[in-house]
C-alpha cells in the first residue's frame, strides 16, 4: 500500500522542488543551450564541447544532474548542493580520495597541542576569493567563528559538526589562526576537509540565511565561479582566472581546464538518458542499474563511485510499538536477503554493506555475520514475540488479531529506492511481516521523517567523519533518530567517547559502537551506495572527493 504525504505549507525557496518538477521545462532549457553548440548526432561521441581537444585547452561541459540545487549555501547537505560547494570553494584541509590522508590546502601546515585543546593553522599566502578579497588569517578567523558560533541575527546556527570552541584568534603578521577548544575533539581536522567547512568571503558571511541559499551569493576561492543561475533550469560556472592554490596531490596545479560548466537538472531518468544518447549532454548522474551495461556497450563510460563514510542503512525506529521489541527487530534483519537484492536489482558496481560505515572508514568493524539471511531464525523470533498466527493474507497477527504491519518511508534521495523497497517488502512478506510503503516527494520529505508512525527510514551518506553525524543523529540527547523510548546509556557513552580519544583508542570505541548497534538491531545496513555516472568518451580527467562528489578542476574535453 502506498501513501503520499502532502504538506502544502512548505513554500520556502529551499523546498520548492515541486515548482520546477516538470521535466519538459528542463529539457527545453537543455535544447535552448544546445542550439548554440555545434551540430550533434545520435551516439556517444556526438556531443563535443568547443575546444581544440588538447588537455587544458578549455571547452564547455554540459552536466545533466538528476536533482535541482534548491539551496546553494555551504551548510546544505544535499548531494547536488555539496557538489557545487566543492567546485566553487576551498577548505583549510584536503582529504586525498585515494589514500584518505589529510594534506595541506589553504592551511599550509597545522599543529595540535599535546592535550588536544589548541589548534594552530599557518595560512597559505597569495590566495583570494573571487571578489578579490584576500583569503588571509583574518578571513579564516571570521569563517571559523561563524562556523563555531553561528550568526543569530542572520538566522544562522552553529555548524553542528564543529566542537565547542572557546576562542579563535588571528595573527596577521605571522598569518596564523589559533583555535582553542573547550574539550578535546579528535574529528576536528577531518571536519575541516568537509564541504560544510568551506571558506567564503565576508560578503557571503554577512548575508542572511535566506540570501546565502542563492548559489551566486556564495563567494569562494575555488576553481570555478557561479556566473549565473536560472532557478531550477541552469547554473553556469566559469573558470576562476588566476587559480593556483590546488592541493599538492591534484594533477592540475593551475586554473581549471574547462572554460564553463552548464549545470542543468533533468529530473526524468528517460529524458536524461535520451539527452546523453542524442549528444546533448557530456555527463549525467543517476542511472537505473538496468541501464548501466547497455550504455557501456554503446560506448559511453559508466562509472560507479562509492563514497567513504556511512552506508545505505535502515533505521528501525522505536516510535513504533512493534519495533520496541528487540526480537521483532532481529527478525527483520534475519528476514532480508541482501545478496539476493544485489543480484536481482543491481550490477557489479554495487555491493552489500558489511557495517554502518564503509571499510575505508576509521574504526570499521565487519558485521557481516550479524547480517546473515536466516528466515528460519526470523520465523522463530516472531513466534517468540507473540506474532505466531497468520491471517488469510499470510501476515502475522497477535492474540488481539492485530497485523504485524510496519510503515517504511521510501528514500526520496535514491534513484533505485522504489524497486529496492519493493523487493524488501516482498522478502519480509515471506516471513509474515507487512511492509507498508510510504512515498513522499522532495518538498515533503521532512514531514515524512518527522512522522512517528513511520517505523523504517533510510539513513547513511558519505561524510568527512561519519561518526560525528552518527553521534548527532543517534544520541538520546541529540536528535534521537532511533526514537528510543528511554536512554541507552552504553550507546550514549560510546557516542560521546569517540570524539574525546584519538588513534587506536578511537578505533576501538567506534568498533564497539558498531557492535552495539547491530547487537541490539537498532539499524540494518543494506548497501554500500554507489553514485553512477555516464559520460561521453571525450570527457577526460574527472575526479572525485572521498564522498564521491565530482571535482571538475582537472576535467577537459578531448577531440572526438
Amino acid at each position: 500500500m502506498t501513501e503520499r504525504i502532502v504538506d502544502p505549507a512548505l513554500k520556502r525557496r529551499s523546498r520548492t522542488y515541486a515548482a520546477v518538477g516538470a521535466a519538459l521545462a528542463v529539457v527545453l532549457a537543455v535544447t535552448a543551450f544546445l542550439l548554440l553548440r555545434p551540430g550533434t548526432e545520435q551516439g556517444p561521441a556526438a556531443a563535443s564541447a568547443p575546444g581544440t581537444g588538447a588537455e587544458g585547452s578549455g571547452g564547455t561541459l554540459v552536466y545533466l544532474d538528476a536533482e535541482i540545487i534548491a539551496a546553494g549555501d555551504i551548510r546544505n547537505g544535499t548531494w547536488q548542493s555539496t557538489t557545487l560547494t566543492h567546485n566553487i570553494t576551498d577548505r583549510l584541509i584536503h582529504a586525498d580520495p585515494e589514500t584518505g590522508e589529510l594534506e595541506p590546502w589553504i592551511a599550509e601546515d597545522w599543529e595540535i597541542s599535546e592535550g588536544g585543546l589548541q589548534y594552530t593553522f599557518w595560512i597559505r599566502d597569495g590566495v583570494s576569493f573571487s571578489n578579490g578579497q584576500p583569503l588571509d588569517a583574518g578571513a579564516v578567523q571570521r569563517n571559523l567563528q561563524w562556523q563555531a558560533w553561528g550568526d543569530p541575527e542572520n538566522g544562522i546556527d552553529p555548524n553542528n559538526t564543529f566542537p565547542q570552541v572557546e576562542s579563535v584568534e588571528a595573527d596577521e603578521e605571522d598569518q596564523t589562526v589559533t583555535v582553542v577548544l573547550e574539550e578535546p575533539y579528535s574529528p576536528f581536522i577531518k571536519i575541516l576537509s568537509n564541504w560544510a567547512s568551506s571558506l567564503v568571503a565576508d560578503e557571503t558571511l554577512e548575508l542572511s540565511a535566506e540570501d546565502q541559499q542563492r548559489p551566486e551569493n556564495v563567494i569562494g576561492s575555488g576553481p570555478f565561479v557561479v556566473e549565473s543561475e536560472t532557478y531550477g533550469e541552469e547554473i553556469i560556472l566559469t573558470r576562476r582566472k588566476g587559480y593556483s592554490w590546488a592541493p599538492a596531490s591534484w594533477e592540475n596545479q593551475g586554473e581549471a581546464h574547462l572554460e564553463e560548466i552548464h549545470w542543468i537538472p533533468v529530473l526524468e531518468d528517460s529524458a536524461r538518458l535520451g539527452s546523453l544518447r542524442a549528444g546533448e549532454g557530456d555527463l549525467i548522474r543517476y542511472l537505473q542499474p538496468s541501464e548501466e551495461d547497455p550504455l557501456a556497450a554503446e560506448g559511453f563510460e559508466v562509472i560507479g563511485v562509492q563514497g567513504s563514510g556511512q552506508t545505505n542503512t535502515w533505521v528501525l525506529r522505536q516510535s513504533v510499538e512493534e519495533l520496541q521489541d528487540e526480537r521483532v527487530r532481529h527478525a527483520i534483519l534475519s528476514g532480508i536477503d541482501r545478496e539476493a537484492i544485489v543480484e536481482d536489482l543491481y550490477t557489479d558496481r554495487w555491493s552489500t554493506a558489511s557495517s554502518i560505515v564503509t571499510p575505508d572508514t576509521l574504526g570499521y568493524r565487519d558485521q557481516s555475520e550479524k547480517l546473515t539471511y536466516d528466515p528460519e531464525r526470523a520465523q522463530r523470533l516472531l513466534d517468540e514475540a507473540g506474532w505466531s498466527e497468520h491471517d488469510d493474507d499470510g501476515i502475522r497477527v497477535n492474540e488481539d488479531g492485530d497485523r504485524l504491519t510496519i510503515r517504511a518511508l521510501i528514500d526520496v534521495f535514491d534513484a533505485t529506492a522504489a524497486p529496492l523497497f519493493q523487493l524488501i517488502q516482498w522478502q519480509l512478506a515471506e516471513i509474515g511481516v507487512e511492509l507498508e510503503l510510504v512515498e513522499v516527494d522532495y518538498s515533503n520529505v521532512s514531514t515524512g521523517y518527522s512522522d512517528e508512525s513511520i517505523g523504517i527510514v533510510r539513513t547513511g551518506w558519505p561524510q568527512a567523519d561519519s561518526w560525528v553525524r552518527i553521534r548527532n543523529d543517534w544520541h538520546f540527547e541529540g536528535s534521537n533518530a532511533l526514537f528510543l523510548q528511554e536512554p541507552d546509556e552504553q550507546l550514549n557513552e560510546l557516542l560521546e567517547q569517540h570524539s574525546l580519544v584519538q588513534g587506536s583508542e578511537r578505533e576501538e570505541v567506534v568498533g564497539d559502537l558498531q557492535d552495539h548497534l547491530l547487537d541490539n538491531a537498532y539499524v540494518f545496513p543494506v548497501l554500500t551506495d554507489s553514485q553512477i555516472f555516464a559520460l561521453q568518451p571525450h570527457v577526460r580527467g574527472l575526479s572525485w572527493t572521498p564522498e564521491a562528489r565530482p571535482v571538475f578542476h582537472s576535467t577537459w574535453i578531448a577531440e572526438d
